[in-house]
C-alpha cells in the first residue's frame, strides 16, 4: 500500500476490472477508484484534478503495445512514478446453466478478445466476438441482458462480483500472457531507488542518427528493455521513439545530456523502480 484514504485513482474500466485490481494492490483497499470508459478520459480525469493518480496499461506480451497510450503519455506528459506487470488469466463467464454450444455472442475489450483468440477459434467459432469498453463491465452487460446466449471474458473477481458463472477458466491463448501497467502523477516526484526509465527520442534526420543515440546508452551500460516507433503528428514519414531504459539517476543524466548534445529532443516521462510480476485471475 503506497498511499492512504480520500485519493482518488483514475482507471480504464469499471470495478472488479484488471485496472481495478492493480490500482488497488498498488494504492491499498482505502483508495477511491475512478472509473473512466476511455484512456482518453483517464488522462482528463488527472488533467481536471478529478483524481489525483491514474493507473494505464500500456502493453500486453500477446497483443502488443496499446499505441493510444503511448500518444496520451507525450500529449499530457504526467510523470510515471511506477509500473506493475501483472500476469493476467481471463475467464469464459456465462449465466449459469449456459453451455458453450448455447453461446452465439461473446463480450469483451479489443486486448482480452484478442488474447483468447485461438480458443474462441477452438470452442466457440460460432460466437460473435463484440468489443466492449472493458472486461469486468462485459459481465454486467450480459448480466443486464439476461440473455443466456451471451458471454464475456473477464477476470473471476467480475464474476463473483455480479454473481456469474465461469465457463470455463483460464482461456488466455499462452501461459505467458502479461500486461504491463503505469502509475501516473499530476506532479513529478523523487522516486527512491529509481532504476528504470521511460523517455521519448526524436533523433535528427540524417542517416545513422539513430544509431548514434542508441550508442550513448551502450556506451554507459544502460540496457534498453524497450524501442517503440510512434508516427510524429504533422510531420509525414517521421517518427519518434518512446524507450524504456535501467538506469540509475546519474547514468540517466549523463545519457539525457549525451543525447541533446547529439541534437536529439528527448522528453523524459518517468524515472521509477522496475516492479516484480504478481498474478490476477
Amino acid at each position: 500500500m503506497r498511499y492512504t484514504r480520500g485519493m482518488k485513482i483514475a482507471i480504464q474500466g469499471g470495478h472488479y476490472s484488471f485496472h481495478d485490481l492493480v490500482a488497488r494492490r498498488w494504492f491499498g483497499e482505502a483508495a477511491e477508484i475512478v472509473p473512466c470508459e476511455s484512456f482518453a478520459d483517464v488522462f482528463a480525469a488527472l488533467q481536471s484534478e478529478t483524481a489525483d493518480k491514474a493507473v494505464v496499461a500500456i502493453e500486453n506480451s500477446l497483443y502488443g503495445s496499446i499505441n493510444e497510450v503511448y500518444d496520451l503519455l507525450l500529449k499530457h506528459q504526467f510523470p510515471i512514478i511506477g509500473e506493475v506487470p501483472e500476469h493476467i488469466h481471463q475467464q469464459l463467464i456465462t449465466h449459469p446453466d449456459t453451455t458453450l454450444a448455447d453461446i452465439q455472442v461473446v463480450y469483451s475489450h479489443p486486448v482480452a478478445l484478442n488474447q483468447c483468440a485461438q480458443f474462441l477459434d477452438t470452442y466457440l467459432p460460432q460466437a460473435e466476438r463484440i468489443e466492449y469498453f472493458d472486461t469486468a463491465e462485459s459481465v454486467a452487460h450480459i448480466k443486464a441482458l439476461g440473455d443466456h446466449q451471451a458471454a464475456a471474458i473477464a477476470g473471476h473477481g467480475a464474476a463473483q462480483a455480479h454473481g456469474m458463472a465461469i465457463l470455463s477458466e483460464n482461456i488466455e491463448d499462452e501461459a505467458t500472457n502479461f500486461t504491463r501497467f503505469l502509475i501516473l502523477d499530476r506532479d513529478a516526484e523523487a522516486v527512491d531507488g529509481a532504476d528504470k526509465a521511460s523517455l521519448v527520442l526524436r533523433t535528427s534526420h540524417k542517416p545513422g542518427a539513430l544509431y548514434e543515440a542508441l550508442g550513448i546508452f551502450a556506451n554507459r551500460n544502460i540496457n534498453l528493455t524497450k524501442l517503440h516507433s510512434r508516427p510524429i503528428r504533422g510531420k509525414v514519414w517521421l517518427y519518434q521513439f518512446f524507450i524504456d531504459c535501467e538506469a540509475d539517476t546519474d547514468q540517466l543524466t549523463e545519457s539525457i545530456e549525451a543525447l541533446r548534445n547529439a541534437d536529439c529532443e528527448v522528453t523524459l516521462l518517468g524515472h521509477y523502480r522496475k516492479a516484480t510480476t504478481g498474478d490476477i485471475d
